[in-house]
């Protein structure tokens, strides 16, 4: 889609010599692009990295996890993600858009270092969205550059990869680091209107600012929780015991939501609303586990099919399936592709089913009880977020209600990660939830749950050495590569 240079590409005006004479002011004015920026500062990027990161990754979301994670199926072949056929490209455009991003990210920090006064919170937002966007990196990819990535202009064309250990050891320091920067006394300066997310005019923004910092953190820690060489138990043990010093998200007001409001350059992620719905049907896996909790997000994400006997019901079509059966399948709902809309970031419901599996593990103290406050807090936010009200009697479900189980938790987390870039693939390729059906039409001795994306095929040609060593780190460029968190 097609957005302003103010929004997209930030560039400084081209400076036009003058003419001696009369007519030179009138001139420069009508030759005068009103969408060229002649100055930026550090407030002039933000919007820019948040419009252009939410709505990729909702495209992802939809292009790659939606089929991948078995959620949603193609009735038009049996080539796809779907069926685990994964080709050696499927992690370029991640690659590129988010180095792209994270470049202008770092341009908020070199701005910002060159005011007389530097303003805190724009290091502290700068450095929460470049980790936010390097831990999505480092979790689909493993080892990447990062130490010294983005510095073409000090002559670096060739970036050293870092190691999975060193990238998320620095994203854990820097999110310490915005944390303490962040000053609730004052807002963005120069985003006088506020910002795309928070709208930060003054000090309220930024504190939700840094519960979205903190809450990336809990986010990474938990990835963390098995890897060798880490001390995420008792990091995480400190966020919760000072919750002061950490904020996290408490409700969905405080949550990463990014809102579009689908008038222009605000545009949707997907241009033409009707592609949300062609040649696609939601599966039966995810269908059924919904029905099965008598879930009230069904209507929000799908469409009812009749039925011989005249009644409507939620159909899903079986997803890896051999040959597409003779069923008429529900619909994702296509309202789901149209503006005014909220982006998930990140959401609160994810922090409390953090929270339910720290206590479900005994990692944070209260057992039992408050694994299921914290289950059903965030099945209650999940809920709320897709404008849905949770029945007072949905817990009296067996099937849905706390039985002490990761799985549990992680089914309904599952189901919060909706359209939230490629959560749900980590979550699974780190706890083993939920337990995906393999398809007859999956050849499992060929095609198995991709691990990561293998390395642009750009980046081997014109950064081989590095390549090569970070190759010799990992085991391989392979999708079966697992990275220091998985199981």
């Amino acid at each position: 889609m097609k957005r302003t240079n103010l929004l997209r590409n930030i560039t400084l005006g081209m400076v036009l010599s003058g003419f001696a004479c009369s007519s030179c002011t009138d001139f420069d004015e009508l030759n005068t692009d009103p969408t060229r920026m002649e100055k930026v500062n550090p407030g002039t990027l933000l919007d820019p990295i948040l419009y252009d990161m939410g709505t990729y990754n909702w495209n992802r979301y939809y292009d790659y996890t939606f089929p991948l994670m078995q959620c949603l199926v193609s009735n038009n072949g049996t080539s796809g993600v779907g069926w685990w056929n994964m080709t050696d490209s499927r992690g370029d455009g991640t690659w590129n858009t988010y180095y792209k991003w994270i470049n202008n990210a770092k341009e908020i920090q070199r701005l910002n270092a060159q005011l007389a006064s530097p303003e805190p919170n724009y290091e502290a937002v700068s450095l929460t969205l470049q980790s936010w966007m390097y831990g999505i990196l480092a979790d689909a990819f493993g080892d990447i550059p990062m130490s010294e990535a983005c510095s073409a202009d000090q002559g670096i064309l060739a970036p050293r990869f870092d190691r999975q250990e060193q990238v998320y050891r620095q994203i854990l320091d820097n999110l310490k680091t915005a944390n303490s920067l962040f000053d609730t006394e004052s807002g963005l300066v120069y985003n006088t209107s506020g910002d795309m997310l928070y709208s930060t005019t003054d000090g309220e923004g930024i504190k939700k600012w840094q519960k979205f910092c903190n809450s990336l953190r809990m986010r990474t820690l938990t990835r963390l929780l098995d890897a060798e060489g880490f001390n995420a138990q008792a990091e995480l043990q400190e966020m919760y015991d000072n919750p002061a010093t950490y904020p996290v998200f408490e409700s969905n007001d405080d949550a990463a939501m990014l809102g579009i409001s689908g008038v222009f350059p605000e545009e949707a992620p997907m241009a033409r609303p009707q592609d949300f719905t062609s040649y696609v049907n939601l599966s039966e896996f995810f269908i059924d586990l919904l029905n099965s909790w008598n879930d009230p997000r069904l209507p929000v994400f799908a469409t009812q099919v009749e039925q011989e006997d005249g009644t409507k019901a939620y159909v899903g079509l079986p997803s890896g399936y051999l040959t597409l059966p003779a069923i008429t399948a529900s619909l994702p709902n296509q309202s789901m592709a149209k503006a005014p809309m909220d982006l998930t970031l990140m959401s609160y419901a994810e922090v409390e089913f953090i929270k339910a599996e720290l206590f479900q593990k005994g990692i944070l103290p209260g057992g039992a009880t408050e694994a299921e406050t914290a289950y059903k807090k965030g099945v209650q936010a999940s809920v709320e977020q897709w404008n849905a009200t949770l029945p007072a009697d949905y817990f009296d479900n067996p099937q849905a209600r706390y039985d002490g189980s990761l799985e549990r938790i992680m089914n309904q987390k599952f189901v919060a990660l909706y359209f939230c870039d490629y959560q749900q693939w980590f979550e699974y390729n780190r706890t083993g939830y939920p337990i995906l059906p393999v398809g007859e039409g999956i050849q499992i001795s060929h095609n198995q749950m991709p691990r990561r994306f293998k390395y642009p095929a750009a980046v081997q040609r014109t950064n081989m050495a590095n390549y090569q060593e970070a190759k010799k780190n990992m085991g391989g460029d392979e999708f079966s590569i697992k990275l220091i968190w998985q199981k």
